[in-house]
């Protein structure tokens, strides 16, 4: 059991789980937990202190993490849930670390090394690549002994929940048991009782009332607040029209990229395959049969065409390919292929071995530069225009930055106009530029609308960038009561229907559990009971809340119905129950697929009582 947990934890379900806890950690800054320095303690975890320094990392870093996830800055109200949530990642790493430690656990060099290179976004054509991984440690600002401390403190961590989760184990009869509740079907009927079937008679709101509500929910009767903003607009499109390139610098540009505009060498081709040996033991017979091919050609290429008959076809596109339309794996071998009915020595690929013959080979030709010059031309604008956007942007970041208070410097400088927009507010959408979420943030973030400066330079899209000041700002205000008094005399009514509707489905429901008679109530209302029949916990074709209301009833008696109430989208239902049918396990599939459920789901709640118990024992202060 020893052997297989070191195994899982070198394998599949550890590089699951440890990609997942690496990126968690890169993106919320965990690498600060190693970064050591004198600083304020805010927590410690059995002595080991967690630095101010520490946290303002993490939380600086998951600040940034749920504003890329969800398109805006994160307001003062959210902060102190950010830096909670912070601290307590810190703690509870510290917290598992320490235990796993106390266990015995451990984590050597080789095991990091081994891991490391084994992680597929580190990987180049299957192999560890050196400037993949500094690519990728340098976009997450960890430097690589951090990384590798990270990985070590992660499989640690790792460690003990991978052993929980492998030795947990379900019984047969906690499968069954699982199955019937899963799978349990229900005879199911309901009364619905929609709101507006009470709102007679008539419900009478009072000034007063109407008055309370108001004084009550003030935050509900506001204007939004809005602004108006000024903008400088940078297009790649614009630029487009501003070049017009002339004939010599098109037929510079042409024979700079004389590759763009060649047609590459095609190859019209077929392959013999002998496919991949089922066992190992079979591998010396593949290798033998692919060679006698081969041979075989060699003393009579015409027999190919035999051959292949004789043989199986390999999986190769038909018609004059390219080279980078091939797989990969023959690429190389297709290369030599100069001249048409030559035949490659065997190719390894993903199929088997493969003898590959041209059929026809087409060389390369370059396109004149008079039948190409309107896609020369296109791309001559096109890089330049991108060129020079690239340039502007740089300066419209300088420009705007370096006199925050106007745009009218970096308009005047590239002969940009001062755009306008309409006022809008920040939770909805304007019919101009305002429609995007971008803009609508920074407009009201604190540097632009309270500190009054620019904005930093937005992306739109890949071709457009503005920058933005506040041009005017228009508080929220209080709704008058006389304006509002409509809207509060609808919501007090559908309130009072509600509270009508609530108490008579209350009433029905302690007449039908003492039985009596309900006929009367339920034809004044003029109420219909649905059938929906024998239905799963999971059907689709009747309203979710009923299901829930009816697989929560007790299972009725022989003959009897049990009775309950749901509330629904619309008003209530009296749900019953006339009957239930557990589920059974009915092939040893299913059974095998519920005795996995049951193993995760007591291996989940095992090492959820571990971990419980590892941040009960453990002595944490807060400073």
């Amino acid at each position: 059991m020893l052997q297989e947990i070191r195994e899982k934890t070198q394998g599949w379900i550890a590089g699951t789980i440890i990609s997942i806890i690496i990126l968690s950690f890169a993106l919320w800054g965990i690498h600060s937990y190693f970064v050591s320095g004198v600083s304020t303690t805010v927590a410690s975890v059995n002595g080991v202190d967690i630095s101010k320094e520490q946290l303002t990392v993490v939380y600086d870093r998951l600040r940034r993490q749920m504003q890329a996830q969800y398109g805006s800055a994160v307001t003062p109200k959210d902060e102190p849930t950010l830096k909670e949530r912070a601290l307590r990642s810190l703690v509870d790493i510290e917290i598992l670390k320490q235990a796993s430690v106390a266990q015995g656990f451990l984590i050597t060099d080789q095991q990091v090394d081994d891991y490391l290179q084994s992680m597929p976004d580190f990987q180049v054509d299957g192999h560890f690549s050196l400037d993949r991984f500094q690519e990728v440690l340098s976009a997450t600002l960890l430097t690589t002994s951090e990384f590798l401390d990270l990985i070590k403190t992660s499989l640690q961590i790792e460690q003990p929940r991978l052993g929980i989760m492998l030795t947990a184990f379900g019984l047969p009869e906690e499968s069954r048991y699982t199955a019937s509740l899963v799978n349990q079907v229900r005879d199911i009927s309901y009364l619905p009782l929609p709101i507006n079937q009470f709102l007679s008679p008539a419900i009478v709101v009072t000034p007063a009332q109407i008055q309370a509500y108001y004084t009550a929910h003030q935050r509900d009767y506001k204007t939004p607040e809005e602004v108006s903003i000024d903008y400088l607009e940078l297009s790649l499109t614009d630029l487009y029209s501003k070049f017009n390139p002339s004939e010599p610098a098109l037929k510079s540009f042409y024979s700079e990229n004389i590759n763009a505009y060649t047609q590459p060498m095609r190859w019209e081709l077929a392959g013999i395959l002998v496919p991949n040996a089922p066992s190992a033991d079979q591998a010396d017979a593949q290798q033998s049969k692919i060679l006698n091919i081969k041979q075989a050609l060699d003393q009579n290429p015409a027999s190919f065409d035999k051959l292949l008959k004789q043989n199986a076809k390999a999986n190769l596109p038909t018609g004059l390919v390219a080279l980078n339309q091939l797989p990969a794996d023959v690429q190389k071998a297709v290369m030599g292929l100069t001249q048409a009915n030559q035949i490659s020595d065997p190719v390894e690929t993903a199929q088997g071995l493969v003898v590959i013959k041209a059929l026809a080979v087409q060389e390369p030709k370059i396109n004149s530069y008079d039948t190409v010059k309107a896609k020369v031309r296109e791309a001559y604008i096109h890089q330049h225009a991108e060129d020079k956007f690239a340039e502007l942007r740089d300066q419209l970041a300088d420009l705007t930055y370096e006199h925050p208070d106007s745009l009218s410097v970096a308009a005047k400088a590239l002969n940009l106009p001062v755009k306008s927009s309409a006022l809008f507010a920040r939770d909805k959408a304007g019919s101009d530029i305002a429609q995007f979420k971008k803009v609508r943030d920074a407009a009201f973030s604190n540097d632009v609308l309270n500190l009054q400066t620019n904005s930093d330079v937005i992306s739109l899209n890949p071709e457009t960038v503005v920058v933005l000041r506040v041009k005017s700002h228009l508080p929220s205000s209080l709704l008058p009561v006389k304006d509002v008094a409509q809207q509060i005399t609808d919501k007090l009514k559908v309130q009072a229907a509600e509270a009508r509707a609530n108490e008579f489905a209350h009433t029905l429901l302690s007449n039908f559990q003492s039985g009596a008679d309900n006929t009367k109530l339920i034809n004044q209302y003029q109420l219909h009971w649905t059938k929906v029949g024998v239905m799963g916990r999971y059907a689709t074709k009747v309203d979710s809340a009923v299901l829930d209301g009816a697989f929560r009833l007790p299972r009725p008696a022989k003959g009897k119905l049990t009775y309950g109430v749901t509330r629904l989208p619309n008003g209530y239902a009296i749900v019953s129950v006339s009957g239930v049918q557990d589920g059974v396990l009915s092939t040893p599939k299913q059974a095998a697929v519920f005795t996995e459920q049951v193993q995760n789901s007591l291996g989940y709640l095992e090492y959820s009582l571990y971990r419980e118990s590892a941040v009960k024992r453990a002595n944490v202060k807060f400073s």
